[in-house]
């Protein structure tokens, strides 16, 4: 009976697998620098000869420094892999998990410096070639954090099992409330839990016309689980945001923000809120002149003019006017200046601008007679000349007298 027969390469490794997982569902929606890094890992962790430090992988895809360290956050948010840290900050291992297989691992920390020795782990199920070592863990090592209590907690909250997995990864809105990172356990939860979630996801994949990734799920699951909106308020919030052809989730997740911070919890409260701003919305359109949409630093000027301001239709309706009388253009700029001098000097009403308006006229009509009564010192009278004394002149300067 012949002995087992061993197969090895003559030479490096040439080729680098990549999960058919990673490309269907993971790719698609990361940056191209986010991409470029781990595949570079998945290379560097089958041919162990390829030194792997921040440094090295920043000049080996001529990114940079920066830009390795926000691929692995990327990448620890997806859970596609882990970052582990000693005390000082530095990165010690790099764990790659099996796509194939749910992880809610986490590494130390989100703040990375570079460590010229990392190690990078496989961490392939049993029917993979390579079965990954725990890593080992340096003594210097932190045990890995508590996630970080969110600062408002909604009906759904209530199942801890479900929610305490949660890693807060974003930044607070006005109301402290902290954007997890959702696991696809944490999403199946809500869907076991509550019906009407998984009929969301539903309508809001029709909706969009595409099946939504992991990533996507973030936003109706922030909206759903951290702001406590209704399955019927947030099918609402969709469709008013795609009516507006505005379909990135961070646009939807701002509209929703702001709908939480003025107390909206209904579908009710939303359509008052959105027939105000329609109706606002138009009145400036009306007042310029304007058949197009808004962009979006035209309607910071508007929001500022109706809720910093407060300003009534009719005087930012006067403003516009003014604006195109002056500028023949409708400038925002222009009339927001308007606007802002009326805010400082507390008009509110068309009568108050009127008269101030014939102020700022006399004002000027006083100061051009003043300017024109100090130049007039500077004035004198022309001499005028007879035809003689014009003709003895002439005389003179030709040399004939």
């Amino acid at each position: 009976m012949d002995s087992s027969i061993t197969l090895s390469y003559g030479s490096r490794t040439t080729s680098t697998m990549v999960s058919n997982i990673f490309i269907d569902r993971y790719m698609t929606d990361a940056r191209g620098s986010d991409v470029k890094v781990y595949i570079y890992l998945l290379r560097c962790l089958q041919d162990p000869s390829t030194p792997v430090s921040i440094e090295s992988i920043a000049e080996a895809l001529d990114e940079t420094e920066k830009d390795i360290k926000t691929a692995l956050k990327y990448w620890k948010g997806q859970h596609v892999l882990s970052v582990h840290c000693s005390r000082d900050g530095k990165i010690k291992n790099i764990t790659l998990f099996d796509l194939d297989e749910d992880t809610d691992e986490d590494g130390d920390s989100d703040t990375f410096e570079d460590d010229s020795n990392i190690t990078i782990i496989s961490d392939v199920n049993k029917k993979g070639t390579r079965r990954a070592k725990p890593p080992v863990q340096d003594e210097a090592d932190e045990p890995d954090p508590e996630p970080k209590p969110y600062a408002r907690r909604s009906a759904v909250s209530e199942k801890k099992a479900v929610t305490e997995e949660a890693i807060p990864v974003s930044v607070s809105d006005e109301a402290g409330i902290v954007k997890p990172n959702y696991s696809s356990k944490m999403i199946q939860g809500f869907k076991n839990d509550y019906p009407e979630f998984d009929e969301l996801i539903d309508y809001i994949e029709n909706a969009l016309g595409k099946t939504l990734s992991q990533r996507d799920l973030q936003t109706p699951s922030f909206i759903f689980e951290g702001l406590g909106f209704s399955a019927d308020l947030i099918c609402f919030l969709y469709d008013y945001c795609i009516g507006k052809n505005k379909r990135t989730a961070s646009y939807i997740e701002k509209v929703a923000r702001e709908w939480h911070a003025k107390g909206i919890q209904s579908v009710e409260d939303a359509m008052t809120e959105v027939e105000e701003f329609n109706n606002r919305y138009s009145a400036v359109k009306n007042a310029f002149g304007i058949n197009r949409n808004f962009g979006e630093a035209e309607l910071k000027y508007i929001k500022r003019w109706y809720h910093e301001y407060r300003f009534s239709d009719e005087m930012i309706s006067l403003a516009c006017d003014k604006t195109l009388i002056n500028t023949s253009k409708p400038r925002f700029d222009y009339a927001d200046s308007i606007l802002r001098d009326w805010h400082k000097k507390g008009i509110t009403t068309s009568e108050e601008a009127a008269s101030s308006s014939v102020d700022y006229k006399a004002s000027t009509e006083n100061s051009t007679y003043r300017r024109g009564i100090k130049n007039s010192s500077l004035q004198y009278s022309q001499r005028t000349y007879s035809d003689a004394e014009i003709s003895a002149i002439e005389k003179k300067k030709l040399g004939i007298l």
